[in-house]
């Protein structure tokens, strides 16, 4: 319901009124376009009328499941790397043909890189973070269902036990 977000509470209580306000006010703002005709274009019955809007580019996600930790035992101490069991789930909503810069964060101390699949092709996401441009296909707003799978190379300092979940995600357009 982001499009009532800036309109009166009781506007926003009766959407259907909103709406017919919307169109009374375009109907007086069309009226007042017409009383600044020039007589000539009035009286031959034809007009122009030249609308243009710019929408503006926009990228939202929403976590939809992550594990909330990550177990380091001390199988995965030997091998150096821990794989994470449970896929992240995200929607990824963008209306940008150019698509979106997916970001990720890394919060932990324990990993000295993550290898991330399920999306166009793996990638390797350093200590300090990363990115990667997703492509969009068609027009308009759409939403990108993502299976995120990790693979946590640790780091030195990493330790056995349990630690939160590592990663922040954020989205950008393109």
């Amino acid at each position: 319901m982001q499009a009532f977000k800036s309109i009166p509470a009781a506007a926003a209580a009766h959407p259907r009124a909103f709406r017919a306000d919307g169109v009374a006010a375009l109907l007086i703002a069309l009226a007042v376009g017409w009383m600044g005709m020039p007589l000539a274009a009035l009286a031959s019955g034809e007009a122009k009328l030249t609308v243009s809007a710019t929408v503006s580019k926009h990228a939202s996600l929403q976590v939809l499941a992550q594990p909330a930790s990550v177990v380091i035992t001390a199988a995965d101490m030997a091998r150096g790397y821990v794989d994470v069991l449970s896929p992240a789930q995200v929607a990824v909503q963008s209306n940008t043909q150019d698509g979106y810069m997916l970001m990720f964060e890394n919060q932990g101390d324990f990993l000295r890189q993550a290898l991330v699949k399920g999306l166009d092709s793996d990638v390797q996401v350093s200590a300090g973070g990363g990115g990667v441009a997703q492509r969009s296909s068609g027009g308009g707003m759409r939403k990108n269902l993502l299976n995120l799978g990790f693979r946590f190379v640790l780091s030195d300092s990493a330790r056995q036990g349990v630690y939160a979940w590592p990663i922040r995600l954020s989205v950008t357009p393109l």
